[in-house]
């Protein structure tokens, strides 16, 4: 496994493209090979960002940024679905200098076609399984293809033969979801998309790209070190109390007004508090709400033993507003 760091290997036109991939992916080709990139994100680029006013273009409906699709050419929400023609001058200032930021399928699959114009290069994502319709007709495409380019849906469900190389594009897209357990997941994901093809038949040479080779996970991820992954992660949750050592339980509620939304779950909060006499439980409300379908959601956290039973004293309030929903975790 080779760890690329595209701070200092990036290809002077593509920047999400290492000199090195681009040997290794000329030299597969060569060798009668297929190749498989792997990007957790579909679409052209994250994001549109304005460099005048710093206006990062935004989902009306939902408090998550458009991503930019190219074919069609579109601004799309990934969460909702809300999409918008992309814009010539900023909404906030009427600048014109806009950024497209970030990396996606669509724009990895341009540039892969254009450096390697002899190859089958497809696309394998939820926009393009929409495309064909039928997913036997994508599989069809995906066996005959020289250059495979997926997103998660590409680790599970199929068996590819003579995989000469596999391509993580740009792993810290994954790494940035603010959630406890995101970096399992990460590593579960590339965990998954290595195994598909590590097959005694064929050597498969396999490429990590990154601005951040320093970062613990990517550094167990490229030692294959499952021991010393679970070890740092148990200490970290440990250290900020997390599961395994507890039990985690999100109640949340959500309505079209802001205000309500944060009054009611202000007193959902208040009365937990009250009956939390023993301070068995830690408790934390979200002050600024999420954004969803034009929704305003506003969560409590809750961790400790026997959440389910501590939740009985709101179990009327649950029933009563269908608003209220709760959640539980690992």
């Amino acid at each position: 496994m080779l760890l690329v760091n595209l701070s200092q290997n990036a290809h002077p036109e593509y920047r999400y493209l290492s000199r090195t991939l681009i040997e290794h992916i000329d030299t597969c080709l060569k060798q009668w090979q297929k190749t498989i990139l792997y990007i957790n994100k579909r679409g052209s680029h994250s994001s549109l960002v304005c460099t005048d006013c710093n206006h990062l273009f935004g989902c009306p409906a939902c408090d998550h940024a458009l991503s930019i699709h190219t074919h069609p050419p579109k601004l799309l929400c990934h969460i909702c679905g809300h999409h918008e023609n992309i814009p010539l001058t900023c909404s906030a200032c009427h600048g014109t200098n806009l950024l497209q930021v970030g990396v996606g399928t669509q724009q990895l699959e341009q540039q892969i076609s254009f450096l390697f114009p002899q190859a089958q290069v497809f696309r394998f994502d939820f926009d393009q399984m929409k495309q064909k319709k039928q997913k036997s007709e994508a599989i069809a495409h995906l066996h005959s293809a020289d250059i495979i380019i997926g997103t998660k849906m590409i680790t599970t469900g199929f068996d590819f033969k003579k995989v000469g190389l596999i391509g993580v594009i740009l792993l810290e897209q994954e790494l940035q979801i603010p959630v406890y357990n995101t970096e399992e997941k990460v590593y579960q994901n590339i965990k998954q998309l290595l195994g598909r093809w590590d097959r005694p038949d064929t050597e498969t040479e396999v490429i990590i790209q990154t601005y951040i080779p320093e970062n613990p996970i990517i550094d167990h991820i490229c030692n294959a070190n499952y021991k010393s992954f679970f070890q740092y992660t148990l200490k970290e949750r440990k250290e900020f109390y997390y599961p395994p050592f507890c039990e985690i339980a999100w109640v949340e509620y959500r309505h079209l007004n802001e205000e309500r939304a944060r009054d009611f779950i202000a007193r959902i909060y208040e009365k937990l508090q009250h009956e939390d006499t023993e301070k068995a439980y830690r408790i934390d409300r979200s002050l600024s709400p999420i954004k969803r379908y034009h929704q305003y959601h506003f969560h409590i956290m809750i961790r400790g033993e026997n959440i389910r039973q501590f939740l009985g004293s709101i179990k009327d309030e649950i029933l009563r507003n269908k608003g209220l929903i709760v959640k539980f975790g690992e």
